[in-house]
C-alpha cells in the first residue's frame, strides 16, 4: 500500500467521444497534492463496466484513496453503482432515508421525477457509506476494500465539487508542499521558457508550465521557503508581465485596475461575438467599471451602431485596423466610456482571401487620449482564434490602464 497515494477516473461516454471535456479529476487532483497526495494516475474511461472493475483490480489495495466521479445519474448508461458491485461481490441495497434527504430539498412538483428515479440513484454497494449531494439528485457513496477507500460521486461539475470539499476537508494538509502560481500574459511558451531558462535548470522539477491562449501560468511547486524564493525571482525578472498576486485572470485585473483609476470600460465586437463582454461580466463586481460591449456583427451594424462610416468599410475592409479604430472610438461614444477596444476579424473556417486569411484579426484600444491599432494572424480553429482575440483585446486595454496608472503615480509623487 502506497501511503497517501491516489488514483482518480472519470467515467463518462461523453468524455471518451470528446463531447465534454473532463475537468472534475484534474482539478481534485491539484487539490489533493496541495493535501500532501500522490496522485499515481488519472484514468478517462466510458460506460463500461469491464473497464471500470479492471481499474478497480488494478489500483485497490495498491493506493490509499481512489476517487471515480460519474456514472452516478438515472440513465441506463450510467454504470458506475453496478460496476462496483460487481468488482466487491456485493449486492446492491437501497439507502432511502439518505435519499429521502435530498428528495426533501426540492419543491413538492419535483419530487414525482426523483421518486421515479430512486431504485437507481438510491442503491450502492452493501456497507456502503453514502455521501449526500446539496446539489442534486444523485446519492454519492465510499466503501473500504483491501484498506483502500473508494469515493464514487456525481460527475456533474457543480455536485462534485461540492462532495469533494467534503471529503478534502476530512484530510490534513501537508505543510511540506507548497504551489504558487505566476500569470503570464502574452508572452509565447517557447520564449518564456527561454526568459526563465536559468531558473528552469536549477529546479527543472519544481516548475510546471501551462499554456492558453495569449496566457502561460507558471507553476511553482515544493517546499514553502523555495516556492516563495523562485516566486519572488520570476516576479522580478517578468514584472510588467505578471498578473499581480491574487488575481486569477485578466478580467479580474482589468476590474480591479479600472476601479483604481476610476475608469469605465466598454468594447465593441465582431468576430468575437460577445465572448469578451461575457468573460468580463464572470468576475464579481464587473458592474462597477463595465459598461456594455456592442455586438456588431454585420457591416451594415459597425454602421448603424458604432457610426463606423461606410467609405471605410467598402474601400478598405471591415477586417481592417482602421475599421477597428473606428469601432473603438464607436463604443466610447455609445457608452460614454474611458477606456474601450475592438475586435473585428476572420475566425474562419470560411470567408479568408490570399491578402487576408482565416485567422486575420484587427485590434484598437482607447484610452482617454491615446490609441492604439495593430493586427495578429492567429492560427487555430474558429474557437481558438476567438479565445486568441478576447484574451487580445484584454490584455490591450490591461497594458493601457497599467501605464495610466504608472503616470498617475509618478505624477503623485513629483
Amino acid at each position: 500500500m502506497i501511503e497517501k497515494s491516489a488514483v482518480l477516473i472519470a467515467v463518462g461516454d461523453e468524455l471518451i467521444l470528446g463531447l465534454q471535456k473532463e475537468a472534475n479529476a484534474y482539478w481534485l487532483s491539484r487539490e489533493l497534492v496541495l493535501h500532501g497526495y500522490d496522485v499515481v494516475a488519472l484514468e478517462v474511461i466510458g460506460d463500461d463496466e469491464e473497464v471500470l472493475v479492471d481499474l478497480l483490480n488494478r489500483w485497490a489495495g495498491k493506493v490509499a484513496l481512489i476517487v471515480i466521479s460519474g456514472g452516478l445519474g438515472p440513465t441506463h448508461d450510467d454504470r458506475t453503482r453496478e460496476s462496483l458491485a460487481k468488482f466487491l461481490n456485493l449486492p446492491l441495497v437501497r439507502d432511502d432515508e439518505a435519499y429521502d434527504q435530498i428528495i426533501a430539498r426540492y419543491p413538492l412538483e419535483s419530487r414525482e421525477n426523483l421518486e421515479r428515479s430512486r431504485e437507481k440513484q438510491a442503491s450502492m454497494p452493501k456497507g456502503a457509506r453514502p455521501i449526500n449531494n446539496p446539489l442534486g439528485s444523485a446519492l454519492g457513496f465510499a466503501i473500504t476494500v483491501k484498506e483502500t477507500e473508494i469515493f464514487a460521486l456525481p460527475g456533474v461539475p457543480e455536485e462534485f465539487k461540492a462532495m469533494a470539499k467534503h471529503l478534502l476537508d476530512s484530510l490534513e494538509k501537508e505543510a511540506l508542499l507548497h504551489f504558487a502560481l505566476c500569470k503570464v500574459i502574452g508572452w509565447p511558451e517557447v520564449q518564456l521558457k527561454d526568459r526563465i531558462a536559468d531558473i528552469v535548470q536549477r529546479y527543472p522539477a519544481n516548475i510546471i508550465f501551462l499554456p492558453e491562449p495569449n496566457v502561460v501560468t507558471v507553476a511553482i511547486r515544493g517546499p514553502e521557503r523555495l516556492v516563495s524564493s523562485l516566486k519572488i525571482e520570476i516576479r522580478g525578472i517578468l514584472e510588467n508581465d505578471v498578473l499581480p498576486e491574487g488575481v486569477d485572470n485578466l478580467e479580474e485585473a482589468i476590474i480591479n485596475l479600472a476601479s483604481k483609476l476610476d475608469i469605465n470600460i466598454a468594447f465593441a465586437e465582431s468576430c468575437t461575438g460577445g465572448m469578451v463582454g461575457e468573460s468580463i461580466t464572470k468576475v464579481p463586481g464587473a458592474s462597477s467599471v463595465f459598461v456594455g460591449s456592442a455586438v456588431c456583427y454585420s457591416n451594415q451594424a459597425k454602421e448603424t451602431v458604432l457610426g463606423v462610416p461606410k467609405e471605410v468599410i467598402e474601400k478598405i475592409g471591415a477586417v481592417s485596423e482602421e475599421c477597428a479604430l473606428a469601432m473603438a472610438r464607436g463604443a466610447a461614444n455609445l457608452f460614454e466610456t474611458d477606456c474601450s477596444a475592438s475586435i473585428t476579424g476572420i475566425a474562419g473556417p470560411s470567408g479568408g482571401s490570399l491578402h487576408k486569411p482565416v485567422g486575420t484579426v484587427c485590434f484598437a484600444v482607447t484610452c482617454l487620449q491615446n490609441h492604439r491599432t495593430w493586427t495578429r494572424h492567429l492560427q487555430g480553429d474558429r474557437e481558438m482564434i476567438r479565445l486568441w482575440s478576447n484574451n487580445i483585446a484584454l490584455e490591450a486595454v490591461w497594458r493601457e490602464l497599467k501605464k495610466l496608472d504608472g503616470k498617475r503615480r509618478s505624477e503623485g509623487s513629483n
